[in-house]
């Protein structure tokens, strides 16, 4: 059966992405309605920045603090001949509340709400002269994950990720319509309480916009991480403190002489069990290339409550030679 439903499920992830149009229509020519920062991780649990098939019990809920720098660059030239550089964002302080439950042992449910505040020039090299929106809303993301095969130990994953087009797509914090997105998790937990993930998929637009000489569209991405508890890596401290390092990565569309933005970053963190269902982590990441959603750095602080089911201690095995049911006051 795990292998029958991991063919079915591998079948409509091929389905889904053949019967994707090409090109549907032409690109939006409003440069404004892109999600500069796309760094929006499952809700409901901490850890790494993308799911990672970590498990969720019963249901949990999260809260992150992120500081932005420059997540998006233009170079000059980028809106025609003698357009200066610019920073439309320079930097961006996000609120993020997220929440999942568990449906069953296979099934995990999450959504994510954003605010936040920002400062930067809008797109001035492009002749925009209006200022940009200094509180705004980003488009709500609604996600699910269902286990092909696998334990504990060892398991593979199928997620589904939408969001909806609610943010302030004038002002960099939202899409110019719905994005739906498609990925495969791998997840394996080693000894000692290392444990490392991975993830590769594509990402529809509703909606291509051209960026000067860049077009937001459909992409690839994907993204790997290891968790690893610190007396793992043979220091003296409690095994509730684990570091964590990720790498992420995005491979644009290209149409017509235009190109997607292929952003990558690179992440190291600390995540601390301060509670049964209690887990923090702080994290600091920069951007590998000068690319829209790479940012010069960040740096994230987030929270999650898991609640734990308590699980039925298994019964006890009886002494050789005495059945389970035997009066223990019999000769």
């Amino acid at each position: 059966m795990t292998a029958r439903r991991t063919r079915i499920a591998l079948g409509v992830l091929g389905a889904g992405l053949a019967a994707h149009p090409v090109r549907a229509d032409l690109p939006r020519d409003t440069p404004t309605a892109i999600e500069v920062d796309r760094d929006a991780a499952p809700g409901g649990r901490v850890g790494l920045g993308f799911d990672s098939g970590e498990p969720v019990d019963a249901w949990g809920v999260s809260v992150g603090l992120g500081w932005l720098d420059r997540p998006i660059a233009l170079t000059a030239g980028a809106f025609g001949s003698g357009s200066p550089a610019s920073e439309p964002v320079r930097r961006r302080e996000t609120l993020a509340l997220g929440g999942a439950l568990a449906i069953g042992d296979r099934i995990v449910l999450d959504g994510v709400v954003r605010a936040s505040h920002q400062v930067g020039d809008r797109l001035t090299a492009g002749g925009n002269p209006a200022r940009l929106g200094r509180y705004v809303m980003h488009d709500l993301q609604l996600g699910g994950r269902i286990q092909l095969v696998g334990d504990t130990d060892r398991a593979a994953f199928l997620r589904a990720e939408l969001t909806l087009p609610t943010g302030d797509d004038a002002q960099f914090a939202g899409d110019a319509a719905w994005t739906l997105a498609w990925s495969l998790i791998g997840r394996a937990e080693l000894p000692r309480g290392i444990a490392l993930a991975a993830t590769a998929g594509i990402r529809l637009h509703g909606a291509e916009v051209a960026v000067g000489d860049r077009l937001v569209g459909d992409e690839l991405f994907a993204a790997a991480g290891a968790i690893v508890p610190l007396p793992a890596l043979g220091l003296a401290a409690a095994d509730r403190v684990a570091v964590t390092a990720e790498l992420r990565g995005a491979l644009g569309d290209s149409v017509g002489g235009a190109s997607g933005p292929s952003p990558a970053e690179a992440r190291l963190g600390v995540r601390v069990q301060a509670l049964p269902a209690l887990a923090i982590a702080a994290h600091a990441g920069v951007g590998l290339d000068d690319q829209i959603g790479a940012p010069r750095f960040r740096a994230l602080i987030e929270a999650a409550w898991t609640p734990r089911q308590p699980h039925a201690a298994p019964a006890a095995t009886p002494p050789p030679g005495r059945e389970p049911d035997d009066d223990p006051d019999e000769p």
